[in-house]
């Protein structure tokens, strides 16, 4: 039998561990078309199906006030606000009817990558233990369990790491590309979040550079980092018609002008008005942005780092935070480039308003956390043996690994059954709603949603997709007699009227 130890340096030990990654955020999120639930998903729902669709965007709905939805440009046209990177990385699996096929598949690539890494720089046992760190804490299991764009951005990060050692060992032309272009996906996607990563990895690349006078194979990467760039105002001039004014850009004037990096709350009136639901949400916003500006930054970075840590070492991680704090003071120049570069994250993020519970921002900085933890293990366990007053009994050391296997497998899936079980408790109402909706007997349709009075409204009910034409149902805002308005410019469409508070369907007669 194959000692783990030995299988671990195995190349069959990736796929597993990928894997693994992959069936724990399956099993999460519980099925290949799990539905958004947060505003933000449901953006990146829009903008992947119109991507799907091989569409940027699509022309304006009637009555674009029925549709609007947070983050999601109604006017000029129908699309998300958001950088196109992440939309366009899972739009094959909305164009296959899969459309969480492509999160869950990117969260076991991070997997594999979590242990290669880890086991480049340190070693077999310090990877399974990084992994095991990683791949159970809750923020992770949730997040990835989503439709954010932070599960494309954390596998850029870990997938450029490889691609910066590879090219350090070999110093290979294309490692050198596969670095730009990774960078550049990552730029295209959360534009913050790579230029974070790419401070540290810059300078690296650039003392390389200089000293090999290697200045053909930084051409080549700046010529493929620039190329992927372009995407960007192409993007721009498809959307707003203007390649110097992002979507982004656009969505901020209309809707949420104060929501822009810094400590000022500008007082600049937004362009369009908003459903009273989605007011309260602006209302909250704009209430963050003041508390973070009214904050010294210093406690802003100390509670949003206290809250990523709290995650990481929540339940039965957390007397590795004592191994965190070890391994903080043993991990050399690989261990604290990859923990530096998430202070960095954390630190960038500072100008940028949110709850600090909201851990999400710094899902990247996941793996380097569980590495350093692990690193501290790795010494602890070294230490504890030069004190053990004799060697461990022959039986017991071969069983050992075996037992710490299992009892870690065990703790995984106890984590995965929390987080699904949450996961699934946050979902419930929205997925009661959707079931309903395709189960009205009149079809295509409109439902005019009536949204009940202290609902939690970050959970979106009113969210279309990317092509509202050929979709089944349009679900939009009730607004009294005004619906009439919609149903005459939509004849071909039945109408239903939604009352959240009684959680009752009428259909409407015109």
């Amino acid at each position: 039998m194959t000692r783990p130890a030995a299988w671990l340096e195995s190349r069959w030990a990736p796929w597993f561990f990928g894997a693994v990654a992959t069936a724990c955020v399956w099993v999460t999120w519980e099925s290949l078309r799990a539905w958004p639930i947060l505003h933000d998903e449901w953006a990146y729902w829009t903008q992947a199906g119109q991507y799907a669709a091989l569409r940027w965007t699509v022309p304006s709905p009637p009555h674009p006030e029925f549709f609007e939805q947070m983050y999601v440009l109604v006017v000029p046209v129908f699309a998300a606000k958001y950088w196109p990177g992440h939309a366009m990385a899972i739009a094959a699996g909305f164009a296959v009817g899969l459309p969480a096929l492509v999160p869950i598949l990117l969260s076991g690539v991070a997997g594999a990558l979590v242990f290669l890494l880890a086991r480049r720089v340190a070693g077999a046992g310090v990877a399974a233990v990084t992994f095991a760190l990683w791949v159970s804490t809750f923020g992770n299991l949730r997040f990835r369990a989503s439709y954010f764009s932070e599960v494309t951005t954390s596998v850029a990060w870990l997938a450029a790491w490889w691609a910066l050692i590879a090219w350090r060992e070999t110093r290979r032309p294309w490692w050198m590309a596969a670095l730009a272009a990774i960078v550049g996906w990552g730029a295209i996607t959360r534009p913050p979040t790579m230029f974070v990563f790419a401070i540290p990895v810059g300078v690296v690349v650039l003392r390389d550079v200089a000293r090999m006078r290697a200045w053909r194979q930084l051409a080549l990467g700046v010529a493929v980092g620039t190329a992927v760039l372009g995407i960007l105002p192409l993007w721009s001039a498809r959307v707003t018609g203007d390649w110097r004014v992002t979507p982004l850009g656009l969505y901020t004037r209309q809707y949420l002008p104060f929501d822009v990096p810094g400590y000022t709350v500008r007082d600049t009136p937004p362009e369009r008005a908003l459903p009273p639901e989605m007011e309260r949400v602006r209302g909250f916003l704009r209430d963050i942005k003041a508390e973070q500006a009214r904050a010294p930054a210093w406690r802003t970075f100390a509670q949003r780092g206290g809250f990523l840590l709290r995650d990481v070492f929540a339940g039965w991680r957390l007397p590795f935070a004592v191994a965190f704090a070890i391994g903080l003071a043993v991990a050399g120049p690989a261990g604290w480039f990859a923990i530096g570069t998430g202070v960095l994250l954390v630190l960038a993020y500072v100008t940028q308003a949110h709850t600090p519970d909201w851990t999400i921002y710094y899902l990247e900085a996941f793996p380097a956390v569980a590495f350093i933890t692990a690193l501290g293990v790795r010494r602890a366990a070294v230490g504890a043996r030069k004190l053990l007053p004799a060697p461990m009994p022959h039986g017991i050391a071969r069983t050992f690994p075996a037992v710490l296997l299992a009892v870690a497998a065990g703790l995984v899936a106890r984590d995965v059954e929390i987080a699904r079980d949450i996961l699934a408790r946050v979902a419930s109402h929205t997925y009661a709603f959707r079931a309903a909706v395709e189960r009205l007997p009149l079809k295509p349709n409109i439902v005019f949603v009536r949204y009940a009075d202290g609902r939690n409204m970050h959970i979106s009910l009113v969210a279309n997709d990317g092509v509202p034409d050929d979709a089944v149902s349009w679900i939009v805002h009730d607004r009294g007699t005004s619906d009439l308005d919609l149903m005459t410019a939509a004849p071909g469409r039945a109408a239903y009227l939604y009352d959240e508070k009684s959680g009752e369907f009428r259909e409407i007669s015109r």
